[in-house]
């Protein structure tokens, strides 16, 4: 089911709109694996363990999407705090899969 804010703005339902939901919350899931996805590929091309927390990185990731948040009008202190998981998550993933790479 195609979804926008239009669509959503227009939705009368619940069923209709927890439809959306899931869906929307699909489409989240599919954009993480691709991110994940991401980090395996970092992990393949850095070649020193050392590089995979990068704090500066980390840094710029939370200004950019605290601004984004703001631009959006969602709460932005959620957000980061959700990115700032989703970075730490994504921090250790790719530890694994530095190590899981140079031990096979």
């Amino acid at each position: 089911m195609p979804y926008n804010k239009d669509s959503i703005a227009e939705t009368q339902e619940m069923p209709r709109l927890r439809e959306t939901i899931d869906q929307i919350d699909s489409d989240l899931i599919a954009l993480l694996k691709l991110r994940f996805q991401c980090m395996e590929a970092a992990a393949r091309i850095k070649s020193e363990k050392s590089a995979v927390r990068d704090e500066a990185r980390k840094a710029e990731v939370l200004t950019n999407v605290k601004r984004l948040a703001s631009e959006a009008a969602i709460p932005v202190p959620t957000m980061a705090a959700i990115w700032e998981m989703l970075i730490e998550t994504s921090i250790s993933y790719e530890l694994q899969k530095w190590d899981q790479l140079r031990d096979s």
